[in-house]
């Protein structure tokens, strides 16, 4: 009995031992298969959205068709950039029967004119859609059509290119496009662009991008877990990007940009504003370039081109105004020094302070001159005395007053605000205090003054507004392609110039005279009346610079221009006569408008 018992107790034992030892494992597991549950609970419930996503991500490929940039139209609605549609082979190596025989391959090298076996057949190694040829002819896209049966895989889709319809002439208008920078794409990502995206590059193209770019579409396609493309999913239709409109008058357009090219020296810049809403009517900078070009080996000449033909000279080009300057001088003397206008003042050709002479551009003088007469004539001496009178900070003042030296807002890229010199400005750069030459230069535009074209022909067409200085636009508005406004521009302007109607009245006469009897003479067209300055700027670097800047008609101004022909000589000789030509064609255009009416 008493083994027995002992017997009984090791077993007892042994057996709270083992339930031990299992209720640990079981609870072991229990744990496990929690937090296996938990985990899958939280990737499959909780983060499954997101996980799904990823994994369609990976799954579904998009292969993109190029959606058509939308239109750029003129002021009348002519086209000036529009889209042709080429023709491009595609290879889907996941399609069936998808195996191309020898002679198949040898048909499509005759097709293409290029041997096309490598492209395949690493299409084939890495299971990605290739792009066989580009720009096909319509020759030979029939030819692959007719052999469909046998070209499996072979797909002819067709993508858009951009046509500008009048290079050069309105090449810095309409800008370019070209394919994003791997440099850019980090910040562009954010806007959905992608690799491979094409944007616009300066003018409207790039102001106007997001509306002109449309939406991408093409071939949805499932992929494998080795990267693989399997089959098309679905197919989704590019949208075409809206149509901008312009404010350009492309006839204008074109007679501006003929005549600045047929000058002496065929570089330059015109703008032409209609004065009453600040449209631009012409924009031209000579050279241009063609923007078909982009993207091609040609386009590479016009990097490397001394005559800078990429280079926006109506914004981005900066001038010293000359006498176009002395609008500025003449208002600030009738305004501030409340000037004598009969004061008769001699002119001899030249005018000496301290040890130097300058000299007025006609050597023998103009022998006496008022401020009417002075300002008709150019006369440089009566200037230089008027501008010491005045002082540098009132002819900086009235200069700021016109807006120089700052930027007037056009809807065009890298616009270039220009520069109004001060004594406080060259004492920190130059660590040279402000000497009365300086004054003497400044008064007739010289030195460091700088403007653009684009500057001088919102000053003039602000004098022809009796100091309304509107701001500049080139887009009118932005249409769907539903045929819904998405953008129409609203007439704006900076802060109106205050001047006396007294001063406004002498400068109106004192500018019509100019032109009837003074240096802007060439430009006089019988019936109608003109006002304007001419301005002869000296270069350091070459030749001078010939400047014109007028408006018209006289007694109802509709539009102001801007003309400046780079190393052209003397504004009234040189640029006075392009002004007319534009006028000419403005005014013939009017009075065969109102004909037809």
């Amino acid at each position: 009995m008493v083994i027995k018992m002992v017997w009984q107790k090791e077993d007892k034992f042994s057996y709270e031992i083992f339930i031990t030892k299992y209720r640990t494992i079981f609870i072991f597991f229990l744990i496990l298969f929690i937090c296996l549950f938990i985990r899958l609970f939280c990737l499959q419930i909780v983060k499954g959205d997101r996980y799904r996503k990823i994994s369609d991500q990976q799954r579904m490929h998009n292969t993109y068709e190029r959606a058509p940039r939308g239109i750029i139209y003129s002021e009348d609605n002519t086209v000036l950039v529009e889209n042709k549609f080429v023709f491009v082979a595609l290879f889907y190596p996941f399609r069936q029967g998808q195996t191309l025989s020898y002679k198949n391959i040898e048909d499509l090298n005759k097709i293409f004119g290029k041997d096309v076996k490598f492209m395949i057949n690493m299409s084939y190694k890495y299971g990605k859609v290739i792009k066989l040829a580009d720009n096909l002819t319509l020759e030979d896209m029939f030819k692959i059509r007719e052999k469909k049966l046998n070209l499996k895989g072979i797909s002819v889709l067709r993508e858009s290119r951009r046509v500008y319809c009048y290079p050069e002439a309105t090449s810095h208008i309409t800008g370019y496009t070209g394919e994003i920078g791997a440099d850019e794409i980090e910040e562009l990502s954010r806007y959905d662009y992608k690799i491979g995206d094409y944007i616009g590059r300066g003018g409207i193209e790039q102001i106007y991008d997001k509306y002109l770019r449309g939406k991408d579409g093409g071939w949805q396609i499932e992929m494998n877990a080795m990267g693989c493309q399997i089959k098309e999913f679905m197919y989704i239709q590019p949208e075409i990007g809206a149509s901008v409109y312009s404010t350009i008058n492309l006839k204008l357009q074109k007679v501006a940009y003929e005549a600045l090219r047929g000058s002496s020296t065929g570089r330059g810049a015109v703008i032409v504003l209609d004065v009453k809403t600040g449209a631009v009517k012409v924009l031209v900078s000579c050279p241009g370039f063609d923007a078909n070009k982009a993207g091609t080996k040609g386009f590479n000449k016009y990097l490397k081109d001394k005559k800078l033909s990429l280079f926006n000279r109506t914004l981005q080009a900066l001038y010293p105004p000359g006498s176009v300057f002395k609008i500025i001088t003449f208002v600030a003397a009738l305004e501030l020094m409340n000037v004598d206008i009969e004061e008769m003042v001699k002119c001899d050709g030249t005018f000496k302070l301290g040890n130097r002479n300058y000299s007025c551009w006609r050597r023998r003088g103009h022998e006496k001159v008022n401020l009417f007469s002075a300002m008709v004539h150019s006369c440089n001496v009566y200037f230089y005395k008027i501008g010491l009178k005045l002082g540098v900070k009132n002819l900086s003042k009235y200069a700021k007053r016109f807006h120089l030296g700052e930027k007037m807002g056009i809807d065009l890229p890298n616009e270039k605000k220009g520069f109004v010199p001060t004594p406080e400005w060259k004492k920190s750069k130059l660590k040279m205090r402000w000497l009365y030459g300086d004054t003497v230069i400044l008064s007739i535009g010289q030195g460091a003054l700088w403007v653009t074209p684009l500057q001088m022909a919102c000053m003039i067409s602000a004098v022809a507004n009796n100091g309304i200085c509107r701001k500049p636009y080139i887009v009118d508005r932005v249409v769907s392609s539903n045929g819904d406004e998405m953008y129409s521009h609203k007439s704006d302007f900076k802060e109106r110039i205050s001047l006396s109607d007294k001063t406004w009245d002498f400068l109106h006469k004192a500018l019509l005279e100019v032109i009837e009897n003074g240096t802007g003479i060439k430009s006089k067209i019988p019936g109608i009346k003109i006002a304007g300055k001419t301005g002869t700027a000296q270069n350091p670097q070459g030749d001078d610079h010939a400047w014109f800047v007028s408006y018209a008609p006289f007694d109802n101004p509709e539009i102001a221009m801007a003309v400046i022909i780079e190393n052209g000589g003397g504004g009234g000789y040189n640029a006075v006569p392009i002004g007319r030509k534009i006028y000419e064609t403005y005014f013939n255009m009017k009075s065969e408008k109102s004909i037809k009416q």
